[in-house]
C-alpha cells in the first residue's frame, strides 16, 4: 500500500495533485507548525501581466496548521474570487467549474486548515481522484515530530511504501523506514506543458490554471508525464 503525506496547501500546484493520485492513501498533514515563505496560506494563479500571488490572510502565524484562524478584516474572498473570475471567466472550461468553486469561496470560514482541505478534496472529484484522504488530526494520535512522525503515519495505515517529495531527501533518513518494513521513494515529477492563456507557458502555478484551461482532460495530462 503506498501512503503520501503533505501540508493541506491552499489551492495546490499539480505536483501535489500527482502525488496524490499515486498513492492508496494520502495522510493531510494539518498539525504541523506553519513556517512563514510556504504555501499554507497562499499560491499563483496566471493574470495578462504575469503570475499573481492570491493570499489567505492569518491573525496568528505561530501556530500548528489547524489551529490558524483566517484574519477577516480584509474582504480576502471577494477579492481572491474576483481575481480568480477575471483572470480566466473566458477560458474554455470556466463554465463547467466555475459554480463549484465559488459556492465554496462564498462560505464563510474561520479557520485556514478547513478551508483548504476542503477546496483540495472538491478539486480531487473533479479530476476524478480517488485516493483516500486522511486528516491528521482526525486520528487523535501524537506521531511524534520530523521524520519519526511520517513513518508512525505510515505504519498505522498499514503502508509498506512511501512515496516523498524530492525536497525531503535534505532530511529524510532511509534506516527508518526500512527498520519498520516500509520502502521509500521518491516523486519522479516532470511537470506538464498545456494549453494557456496569456502568453509564454508558466509552471507551477495554482492547479485550478489547469482545470479552468483543459477541463476534463487535466487528469490524463497529469498522468502523461509519469509515463
Amino acid at each position: 500500500m503506498k501512503i503520501a503525506i503533505h501540508q493541506p496547501n491552499y489551492l495546490p500546484w499539480i505536483g501535489f495533485f500527482d502525488k496524490l493520485d499515486q498513492v492508496d492513501r494520502f495522510v493531510l498533514l494539518d498539525k504541523a507548525q506553519f513556517s512563514k515563505g510556504n504555501f499554507i496560506n497562499r499560491n499563483k494563479i496566471k493574470s495578462p501581466q504575469g503570475s499573481l500571488f492570491l493570499t489567505v490572510p492569518i491573525k496568528n502565524k505561530l501556530k500548528p496548521i489547524n489551529e490558524l484562524v483566517i484574519d477577516h478584516q480584509k474582504k480576502w474572498q471577494v477579492q481572491h474570487w474576483k481575481s480568480i473570475e477575471a483572470n480566466y471567466k473566458k477560458a474554455p472550461f470556466w463554465s463547467l467549474y466555475h459554480k463549484g468553486f465559488e459556492q465554496i469561496y462564498l462560505q464563510k470560514w474561520d479557520l485556514l486548515a478547513p478551508f483548504n482541505i476542503t477546496l483540495i478534496k472538491h478539486i480531487c472529484s473533479l479530476l476524478s481522484i480517488s485516493t483516500d484522504i486522511f486528516v491528521e488530526s482526525d486520528f487523535g494520535i501524537d506521531f511524534g515530530s520530523n521524520n519519526t512522525r511520517n513513518v508512525n503515519i505510515v505504519s498505522h495505515l498499514g503502508g509498506t511504501i512511501y512515496v516523498s517529495g524530492t525536497g525531503a531527501k535534505a532530511y529524510n533518513q532511509p534506516n527508518e523506514y526500512t527498520n519498520n518494513g516500509i520502502e521509500l521513494i521518491y516523486q519522479d515529477f516532470k511537470h506538464p506543458f498545456y494549453s494557456q492563456r496569456y502568453g509564454d507557458f508558466e509552471s507551477n502555478l495554482s492547479i485550478i490554471d489547469l482545470l479552468f484551461n483543459c477541463g476534463p482532460e487535466s487528469i490524463n495530462i497529469i498522468r502523461m508525464q509519469r509515463n
